[in-house]
């Protein structure tokens, strides 16, 4: 042995390959780091026996580490071994193909030792005396054909790592990309070397740079256990995640074809891959065809007997190679979000409870205190300006009773066309009573006419005033203006273009913070300490089901404007409201069907007021021999008011159907208390010929049965 030109360099080689292998031992936790440190420990092994051969003096030396040298042939198979299962493959798959791969390198290794019998690895082996001190001894001979089977053999083992790292290093987070490149690099530099040394020489003696290449290897590797956190962060295979993932996958192409399915999804869709794969994606999931990328729809599905609800969520792949499908359980969440939604709801009604309570018990206050007023008052005059008052208390109540009615589903309104004028100045000046804020109207001469359920806007009103009235507690003015306005196709989405009648509620208060403003209309929100949340829920609820539309736009501490645009419609004589109904007088007779003893006796008395033979019953089968009788003795009647809800019995909406089927000749009235009843606004769908609200005015009674003798004469 004698030291040489190359024996400092090559122990530099082995002193960083032994390095990078100890820090590759202390990420063995990793998906191949293990198979990575022995890896660097066969180079460390290659480069020292590459050391020894070149320090060799004799012929016998030199072939004893040409013998050795074969041990490299582990190094291709830990190479496979390390890219395999950083690729994600099962340390159980690993192990069977690394046991076959070794077969031919341990082969190689013992063939090798007895080459003097079989010279199928080299032969001819001729050496020529060192001259000088620290010379390289120089050894000619011809290579066999098992070298370069065992050389081919190698290269392959490099060469199908290589492909398994390029084709992951797409599959991976672009993060983890450099550590992938960094290895490359490290492999093929002393790759690169190798192939000059086998291609531009012919004796063993021939200087093999590999050993020395390994040195800059060693940079590379630090720069990927350092910089890019090689082997101690490992990407895990995006296929291992699909397969893994609870959430329904599917993978189409750029012709729409299904081109994988994860398990969840075939559990969901109830089929298997093997089945589907090649398919139309429309065909395994119909769903997809009306699904846009980057929005979600909502399906459900029944799993092992369950019904279970899942969003589709669809987004296209990188340069247009398809599209991705997620499905997505939703079922918990769905069910979580709904108990949620009814634990505020019940806190919220608990909070409302109260407050219209206390708001009743204000209003029941006014109603009995101007009735025993004027039960002791002596003037005729202020006795019927104080029962004048408790009727508009009682309207107030009525409002208040039908504002949760309205808000609940169903809530269609019952129009009539109204002067928004007069609405607007009752119910904003009521709301104001008592109050220190006073109200300025703008309300032209001219101003356009709307379908409206009058009592449904008076409580829109009335919410928005109260509102404002409690936004300036030092006073101030309430400015309502309205104004006939003509939309043009894009001017409102949510309207459809022509005339409408916009209406602006001013107040100078405290405004409204931005973060509150976009949640001004959602339920049971509210800024009060005691608010219900309701109030403006109720109102963007009602101005919508009007086919309108309200907004808000608010300046803290300047104040706040409410907008709301009505369709509007012409205006006519007959088409007057209830309270501006001509004097009427009535003729026949008329029916009272309800289930209460006191509406049937106040409807007969208004009735016999308003000159009609009147009579009641307690439901409907009782209204249908009533009327049978009626007829029988030639005394039919007129008209027949009855109550849609009978519990127990035979409600309005039955008995209209049955008394159409009879042929009468009375005309049929609705009457219901509840908002939500669906016969209340499309009442003519149902065989009635007009409709009355409870609870209801004689003004009201009055107007109804002057527009049926109206209908009927004409």
């Amino acid at each position: 042995m004698q030291m040489t030109l190359y024996t400092l360099p090559l122990l530099a080689a082995v002193l960083i390959s032994a390095i990078v292998a100890v820090l590759a031992w202390q990420r063995r936790p990793s998906p191949g780091a293990r198979a990575f440190s022995a890896a660097m420990c066969l180079v460390v092994l290659n480069i020292l026996v590459s050391l020894f051969l070149l320090s060799s003096t004799t012929l016998d030396s030199f072939l004893f580490w040409v013998k050795m040298s074969f041990l490299g042939g582990g190094l291709g198979v830990a190479w496979l071994v390390f890219t395999l299962r950083y690729d994600g493959r099962s340390l159980r798959d690993v192990t069977r193909i690394a046991a076959l791969a070794a077969v031919e390198p341990t082969a190689m290794f013992v063939l090798a030792w007895f080459n003097d019998l079989h010279h199928l690895l080299w032969s001819q082996a001729v050496a020529t005396p060192i001259t000088a001190p620290g010379a390289l001894l120089r050894v000619d001979t011809r290579l066999g054909p098992l070298f370069w089977v065992w050389s081919a053999y190698q290269y392959a083992l490099l060469l199908l790592g290589v492909v398994i790292l390029l084709r992951g290093l797409f599959r991976v987070p672009s993060a983890y990309r450099g550590q992938t490149v960094a290895v490359l690099v490290a492999m093929i530099v002393p790759w690169t070397a190798n192939v000059l040394f086998l291609v531009g020489r012919t004796s063993v003696t021939g200087i093999d740079l590999t050993p020395f290449a390994f040195a800059l290897s060693g940079v590379a590797l630090f720069l990927a256990l350092y910089r890019f956190r090689f082997l101690d962060l490992s990407p895990i295979p995006r296929s291992l995640v699909l397969e893994a993932s609870p959430n329904g996958t599917l993978v189409l192409d750029g012709r729409g074809r299904l081109v994988d399915i994860n398990p969840a999804a075939e559990a969901i869709l109830g089929c298997s891959a093997h089945d589907v794969l090649g398919a139309e994606g429309t065909q395994v999931l119909p769903a997809l065809s009306s699904a846009a990328s980057g929005t979600d729809a909502e399906l459900t599905f029944v799993c092992d007997g369950v019904e279970r609800s899942y969003d589709l969520h669809v987004a296209p792949l990188r340069k247009r190679m398809g599209k991705l499908a997620l499905l997505v359980d939703v079922t918990d969440r769905k069910r979580m979000t709904a108990h949620l939604l009814q634990a505020q709801k019940m806190d919220a009604l608990g909070l409302m409870a109260g407050g219209i309570a206390h708001d009743f018990n204000n209003m029941l206050t006014g109603i009995i205190g101007n009735i025993n007023l004027a039960r002791i008052e002596d003037d005729t005059d202020r006795s019927s300006e104080l029962l004048q008052e408790a009727e508009q208390e009682i309207l107030q109540a009525r409002g208040l009773s039908q504002q949760l009615l309205t808000f609940a589903k169903g809530g269609a309104p019952v129009r009539s066309v109204q002067d928004l004028a007069p609405v607007l100045r009752e119910a904003v000046s009521f709301a104001l009573r008592g109050s220190d804020v006073s109200a300025s109207f703008d309300l032209p001469a001219d101003l356009w006419w709307a379908g409206i359920d009058k009592g449904q806007f008076s409580q829109v009103f009335s919410n928005i005033v109260i509102n404002a009235d409690e936004a300036m507690p030092a006073g101030g003015t309430i400015s309502v203006v309205a104004r006939n306005i003509t939309l043009d196709d894009d001017a409102y989405p949510d309207l459809a273009p022509g005339d409408y009648v916009r209406i602006d509620l001013s107040d100078t208060g405290v405004g409204i913070a931005e973060t509150d403003l976009r949640k001004i209309f959602d339920p049971f929100f509210s800024t009060k300490r005691r608010g219900s949340g309701l109030g403006l829920a109720t109102s963007y609820a009602i101005v919508h089901k009007h086919d309108g539309y309200i907004g808000v736009v608010s300046t803290p501490g300047a104040g706040t404007t409410f907008s709301i645009l009505l369709p509007a419609v012409p205006a006519g004589p007959s088409l007057r409201s209830p309270e501006t109904a001509p004097r009427f007088s009535g003729h026949g007779r008329v029916l009272v069907m309800d289930d209460e003893p006191t509406v049937r006796q106040v409807a007969v008395a208004m009735l016999k007021k308003l000159g009609y033979e009147a009579e009641a019953v307690p439901d409907g089968a009782s209204a249908l021999r009533a009327d049978a009788e009626a007829c029988a003795v030639g005394r039919p009647f007129s008209v027949i008011l009855m109550d849609l809800t009978i519990p127990g019995g035979m409600g309005g909406q039955e008995a209209a159907a049955l008394f159409r089927k009879n042929r009468t000749s009375a005309q049929l009235i609705a009457s219901s208390g509840y908002a939500t009843d669906p016969v209340m606004a499309h009442y003519r769908e149902y065989h009635f010929d007009g409709v009355l609200a409870k609870p209801y005015s004689f003004a009201e009674l009055t107007s109804v049965l002057a527009s049926l003798a109206t209908q009927r004469s004409s």
